[in-house]
């Protein structure tokens, strides 16, 4: 009897220990194997966590975006080495068949990629905004609330008009869940550091702050897509605010697109200029600086102003080809002359 017992304890123990061997291997399986597997088979993707996210909210994204081959492990990992209290928002990287185990030490260690966001001449700083919301954890409303905010935007040094001199052209780098108090802070920033004691000296010796030099290079940079002629096209500008052939007019055609919001216009005709007359960004109605740049100009177009060409030239006109290059004149005489062998051209090219 007693022999029959100790092979029952025996075949028991067996059993226990057969049971505990499989939910052993079972659990270093799903927690040490491989269990995340990017969906497009590429060597590595990409997946956010938010600002304020659970270890719930980290396991669910994580289905969404990938294919989890054991969802357990990961929630049961992240149990062990309590994720929930070491979480921080932000992009993470995730190699292909990566554990459940190396991708809760990813987001234990708060070890985030960057996002990079490349900033052009859009013609308004809500395109900018919205870019950023796209590609960062900021939210449009509040990227506008805040610029919408004088008493923030007056800590920054900018007004309505000048708000898109915040957003100089160039690729930044960013944490995903960068805020939109932090992007516009760090625009500033970058802002700052560009405009640097040299270039402020610059401005202050041609007799402009950094905002209106960047105002005027944004007419340059919509006048040429030559970054050669643009500090030709700048002195002509400079000429006729200081000079008198112009009643201080800057007479830029781009403006009165602007002003019109209408950027197809080929040729700027006396109407286009009478419907702008009310817009306080017609520069043929106005003398001096439009309030604002009409577009992000530049970083050429803005040293191209820094270190205008001196000249005597008061009017320019594109040349009568395809070239993108103008006729330069110093008298009005002139000027007419090259204008008519342009609209010559332009009609016979069918642009009416």
């Amino acid at each position: 009897m007693a022999i029959k017992k100790k092979s029952n304890l025996r075949y028991i123990l067996g059993i226990c220990v057969a049971v505990g061997l499989l939910v052993g291997g079972y659990l270093a399986l799903i927690m040490f194997g491989e269990n995340i597997y990017c969906k497009s088979g590429q060597e590595k993707m990409y997946t956010t966590v938010a600002t304020g996210s659970s270890v719930d909210d980290i396991a669910k994204n994580l289905d969404l975006v990938f294919n989890v081959k054991h969802p357990m492990g990961f929630r049961l990992v992240a149990k062990i080495l309590d994720l929930e209290h070491h979480i921080y928002p932000g992009l993470y990287e995730l190699q292909n068949g990566m554990s459940a185990f190396e991708a809760v030490r990813l987001f234990r260690s708060g070890k985030r990629a960057t996002v990079r966001l490349s900033i052009t001449n859009a013609r308004h700083y809500e395109e900018v905004l919205e870019l950023a919301s796209e590609k960062l954890e900021a939210k449009y409303d509040d990227l506008i609330s805040l610029t919408d905010n004088r008493q923030f935007m007056d800590s920054l040094g900018f007004n309505k008009a000048n708000t898109i001199c915040l957003f100089l052209p160039d690729t930044y780098e960013f944490y995903w869940n960068t805020s939109a108090r932090q992007f516009l802070e760090k625009m500033a920033k970058e802002y700052n550091n560009y405009w640097n004691e040299n270039r402020k000296n610059k401005a202050k010796s041609i007799g402009l702050t950094p905002q209106k030099v960047m105002t005027l290079a944004s007419i340059v940079d919509q006048e040429t897509r030559h970054n050669d002629e643009k500090p030709r096209i700048a002195g002509v500008y400079m000429n006729r605010l200081n000079g008198t052939a112009t009643g201080g007019k800057l007479q830029a055609d781009p403006t009165i697109k602007f002003a019109l919001n209408d950027f197809e216009i080929k040729r700027i005709r006396k109407g286009h200029i009478e419907r702008a007359k009310s817009s306080p960004y017609s520069t043929y109605e106005h003398a001096g600086l439009p309030p604002g740049p009409i577009c992000i100009p530049s970083k050429a177009a803005i040293e191209a102003v820094l270190n205008y060409e001196r000249s005597n030239f008061y009017y320019f006109c594109a040349q009568p080809n395809y070239s993108g290059y103008s006729n330069f004149a110093s008298t009005f005489e002139q000027h007419r002359k090259n204008a008519v062998e342009y609209q010559k051209w332009l009609t016979s090219e069918g642009f009416n």
